[in-house]
């Protein structure tokens, strides 16, 4: 009797144990087994294509949402998305969430609600050398900052452009690209003296382009990384929180950092 008793206490802490390392159900909108999330491949290290030809988006954003599918045991596929449309194929129900290195703004959580994750700068990228000799936001006067289309980056250079000629300065000549990349490569071959993005993708493109690029400023604010859902998904965010926070516990977060070359401050951890 007490053996039998013993095995029922045993088979009962394992199926604890298998609880607690699955995590909880997922949200509703991922009863069918499945999700989809809308990437911007053209954003590394967050997400983007790992070699030329390819149509698997990697990186960050990807590894995190796998993380959270596999403690929800379920699968996960990445919708390659332009940058401007993510929102739009979210509304369109092209896919369950949006996780692509897009900021949290008041704007964008009047349309749709957002879980934070990570904290990030905005960093002026240059040619290594600073021909230009760009130091700091008011340095871009008379200057061309390439940046991606549709992002906040535009309003900033916008707000900056109109602050300049206020004060009597030249202005700043505004070029948008689709992509992340094209931005970059526009102030590689000389097309643009800056290009406005965040540190992330800047300190990727200063590590793959050795000796090519440099970080000009860095903006002491912080923006917020979030992931985007739609509001009438009921759950989701209380979810994405809660297995958010257990990436961050158990070191999953801590190890994809390590991986992508991130600071785990920017996640809140030592």
């Amino acid at each position: 009797m007490k053996r039998i008793a013993a095995v029922l206490i045993l088979a009962l802490a394992v199926a604890v144990v298998a609880v607690a390392r699955a995590g909880k159900p997922p949200p509703p909108f991922a009863s069918k087994g499945s999700f989809a999330v809308c990437v911007d491949p053209s954003f590394p290290p967050m997400e983007y294509y790992a070699k030329v030809g390819s149509t698997t988006p990697t990186g960050f954003d990807v590894d995190l949402a796998k993380a959270v599918a596999r403690r929800w045991k379920i699968k996960v596929s990445s919708v390659a998305t332009a940058f401007t449309g993510l929102l739009p194929a979210l509304a369109a129900n092209k896919c369950d969430l949006v996780w692509s290195g897009i900021f949290v703004t008041p704007e964008r959580t009047q349309q749709f609600p957002a879980v934070g994750y990570m904290k990030t700068h905005r960093a002026l990228l240059v040619r290594k050398g600073n021909p230009k000799h760009i130091r700091k936001p008011n340095d871009l006067s008379g200057k061309t900052v390439a940046t991606e289309a549709g992002t906040k980056y535009v309003d900033a250079l916008k707000a900056l452009d109109r602050k300049l000629k206020a004060q009597g300065k030249k202005g700043i000549r505004i070029q948008t690209y689709p992509k992340a990349s094209d931005a970059s490569a526009a102030v590689l071959v000389g097309r643009a003296d800056a290009d406005l993005t965040q540190d992330t993708e800047a300190a990727f493109r200063i590590t793959q382009n050795k000796g090519k690029f440099q970080i000009a400023y860095l903006y002491p604010q912080f923006d917020t990384f979030g992931v985007y859902y739609r509001g009438s998904d009921s759950g989701v965010g209380t979810a994405l929180k809660r297995e958010i926070a257990a990436l961050k516990k158990n070191g999953t977060i801590k190890r994809l950092a390590k991986k992508y070359h991130l600071p785990p401050k920017d996640f809140g951890l030592k």
